[in-house]
């Protein structure tokens, strides 16, 4: 079938300079920049016509249209339509856990489930990890680990108060990092996907421009809020990534000599105040990330 859209100069740029790592050499004078994404070949012609063609076009054209504000001419996202009733799409998702938490790192982890998979998945009782208890958490993680295929990225404090500090990246940078880094390891594991998830925690033209400079960017993405909740390999992510913080949590607390507190809270500054009194600033750069504002009284 294909789509074609009507692009401005502006939209040209910004697509050739999105895809440029999926170029490859046009087969006629009248075309000006083709790429395979991929299922999908986008080709723009020098007339700044685009044309979108492949198995699941829908999908590429869905995220040029949002990437570019253009109205769509699908009634829905083809995606959402699918995965909300959990039918015959096999989708990679990533999540992130830590972000907000004053001790610990940050984990991401990325997650397959594919069509033959989703009536199981769901039998676990999988959702949104924000929803499970931490004990359901560890009763669920090891099962699902162990029944799809998975990638875990955990940033240690040490690491991340580098970026953070040193090296000036903010929280959306650095998580664009991660998720760039878990979704590359999930495409050697998984070769044939219907599409790839990010939980969004920015736009999708932020998000590629925090990965200007690195060398190997999936692009072949879509970034969704609360996705966590509307597709299961998402879903997976976050429960996976959530028990792997758990676990690194129990490892700093064993650390410390008592249970670290999650969370930003009034808890947290509690054990700020003690570690302080026993180990000064220096007892919180292996164990916090030392940039949140709950350590500012004490610099």
């Amino acid at each position: 079938m294909g789509y074609s859209l009507a692009l401005t100069q502006l939209q040209v740029d910004y697509l050739c300079n999105k895809f440029n790592d999926y170029q490859i050499t046009p087969f006629n004078n009248y075309t000006l920049f083709q790429a395979k994404i991929n299922t999908c070949t986008i080709t723009i012609y020098k007339t700044n016509t685009l044309l979108i063609q492949g198995k699941n076009e829908e999908l590429l054209y869905q995220e040029i249209c949002n990437d570019l504000n253009i109205e769509s001419k699908l009634k829905d996202n083809p995606i959402k339509q699918q995965i909300n009733n959990y039918i015959i799409q096999s989708l990679i998702g990533t999540d992130e856990v830590g972000t907000g938490d004053f001790f610990g790192g940050i984990v991401v982890a990325g997650a397959f489930v594919s069509k033959d998979k989703i009536s199981l998945i769901k039998k676990l009782g999988v959702k949104d990890s924000k929803a499970l208890t931490d004990y359901k958490i560890n009763q669920i993680a090891p099962v699902i680990m162990k029944t799809i295929p998975y990638t875990v990225f955990k940033l240690d404090c040490l690491k991340f108060n580098f970026l953070s500090i040193q090296k000036k990246y903010n929280m959306n940078q650095i998580k664009a990092l991660l998720h760039n880094t878990v979704i590359n390891a999930m495409k050697q594991k998984v070769k044939i996907y219907d599409g790839i998830i990010i939980d969004a925690f920015t736009t999708s033209s932020n998000y590629f421009n925090y990965l200007k400079n690195e060398r190997n960017v999936a692009r072949d993405v879509i970034l969704e809020e609360k996705a966590e909740n509307k597709y299961l390999s998402v879903a997976c992510a976050s429960i996976i990534a959530r028990y792997e913080f758990l676990k690194m949590m129990d490892e700093l607390s064993e650390l410390v000599g008592f249970e670290l507190p999650k969370g930003a809270g009034k808890p947290v500054d509690t054990a700020i105040k003690k570690i302080f009194m026993e180990k000064g600033l220096n007892g919180f750069k292996n164990i916090a990330k030392i940039k949140f504002k709950n350590l500012d009284i004490y610099r």
